[in-house]
């Protein structure tokens, strides 16, 4: 079911395996770009490296859909401008007299109280030679449960951090205002800088010991000291020897 929603398509399903996957179905169709799927339930949601997220009914999972043309190598910096969206949309849900903390996971986690509360997957859905033209932007975000599958991290919702009923609607009007913005003063790169400055001032344990789990389990570990401008996580050890790990790496808690 479609509808027009804040001046925007709002494509809606009852059930899907996949809000992305739907995205990659519908390329051939002619919808007016940019749009939303999104969906009450997903039997095969997915995070990146296609690891299962656990989609239950009443928390927020959809995928905004848009054309911007641009180079591949700028693709990446879409994790950062995606979690600063999703951050300043969360922060307007929580109370005044809340104390709860939100922060963002290296490379495109949420994270309420230490917890585990969201996530981002970009995919590239049209392209040609460097350049790429469609994208589909995953979100996935546990308004009203905690799923029991979770990474290292234990899952929360933004429901119980902030002791507040969230419906999934009001929340994508949120993040449709908020990631047209900040897209916009992204401006394709042109203001990277800024917004990758914005995205560390929220980062999860910067300045903490941490270790880096590399795609074969080998773990490195050392001081998160910040982001280089490749979207690269930068790692300190006792010697003061650095290190970067790109978006194809996790961290964890030591």
């Amino acid at each position: 079911m479609a509808n027009t929603y804040l001046d925007i398509e709002v494509i809606r399903f009852n059930e899907i395996d996949s809000t992305n996957n739907e995205a990659r179905r519908r390329l051939d169709k002619e919808t007016v770009l940019p749009y939303w799927i999104v969906s009450d339930k997903q039997t095969s949601g997915r995070g990146r490296h296609n690891s299962y997220w656990d989609s239950s009914e009443g928390n927020f999972m959809g995928t905004y859909i848009l054309r911007i043309e641009g180079e591949k190598k700028i693709l990446p910096q879409l994790s950062f401008v995606s979690a600063l969206a999703i951050y300043n949309s969360i922060l307007e849900f929580k109370p005044r007299t809340s104390n709860s903390s939100i922060k963002l996971k290296w490379p495109n986690d949420i994270v309420i109280n230490d917890k585990k509360c969201g996530g981002i997957l970009i995919e590239n859905l049209s392209s040609e030679g460097n350049f790429f033209h469609k994208i589909a932007i995953g979100i996935g975000v546990n308004l009203i449960t905690s799923p029991s599958h979770t990474t290292n991290l234990q899952s929360g919702n933004v429901g119980d951090e902030f002791g507040i009923s969230l419906g999934r609607d009001d929340f994508l009007m949120s993040v449709n205002s908020n990631i047209l913005k900040v897209i916009s003063v992204w401006d394709k790169g042109k203001h990277y800088k800024q917004i990758l400055n914005l995205w560390v001032s929220k980062a999860y344990l910067l300045g903490k010991e941490i270790s880096v789990t590399l795609p074969g389990g080998v773990k490195e570990q050392g001081t998160f000291s910040s982001i280089d401008d490749e979207g690269g996580l930068i790692l300190l050890n006792k010697k003061g020897s650095r290190k970067v790990f790109y978006a194809a790496e996790i961290f964890e808690n030591l």
